[in-house]
């Protein structure tokens, strides 16, 4: 970590849907796997919380593919494992902006993220990492959002008191329970509404 950030506050972001949003990402799995995209999106989300706790990602896509009525192929899950992990790692511009800004305030910015082995890896390897001074991924922790322990985890390494982590995920049980854990958690619904609360709180000008 630069040792000339601001160490008051950490800001902690969610990667999906907060700071990333691949809004064809489901209809382009189906279309890969030749299935319909409800019932592969069905089967996505029925075995992705194993998946995000550290899963192999060759027996997610196995039994996400069983689920959708696809016949497993190596290769296709190769195809599909590449092309979630970097749909979701992929930030929206408004997103790199909101972290630029902290960054040049010097503000310490974290992400926190409910997501599997490989996007934890292609996360650290994106084009904004260098925006990023600490990383969580539950995959590595072993443990999930909600879970009350993934937010004391994380505070313990972040080595601040709860009260200075201010966290924005789209999910409101995520919000609640970092709540409940001590931070100050807000309900991601826009960029704008991020940013406006940013500068409420003079992180960002």
């Amino acid at each position: 970590m630069d040792c000339s950030r601001n160490s008051e506050v950490v800001v902690v972001f969610d990667l999906g849907e907060v700071l990333a949003t691949p809004r064809e990402l489901f209809a382009e799995l189906a279309r890969q796997a030749g299935s319909d995209v409800q019932r592969f999106s069905a089967a996505y989300w029925a075995h992705r919380d194993l998946f995000d706790r550290g899963a192999e990602a060759d027996l997610y896509w196995r039994a996400v593919l069983e689920d959708a009525g696809v016949i497993h192929d190596a290769d296709l899950v190769l195809r599909l494992d590449e092309l979630d992990v970097t749909s979701w790692t992929t930030l929206r511009p408004d997103a790199r902006c909101t972290l630029e800004d902290l960054n040049a305030s010097g503000v310490r910015i974290a992400i926190l993220s409910n997501a599997p082995l490989g996007m934890a890896s292609k996360a650290r390897a994106g084009n904004w990492a260098h925006l990023v001074d600490d990383w969580f991924f539950s995959s590595e922790l072993g443990m999930a959002k909600p879970d009350l322990q993934i937010y004391e985890a994380v505070t313990a390494k972040l080595g601040i008191q709860p009260s200075a982590v201010i966290f924005f995920d789209d999910r409101q049980v995520n919000v609640e329970a970092a709540r409940a854990a001590g931070w100050r958690a807000e309900l991601w619904t826009s960029a704008e509404t991020v940013q406006k609360t940013l500068r409420d709180l003079g992180l960002t000008s």
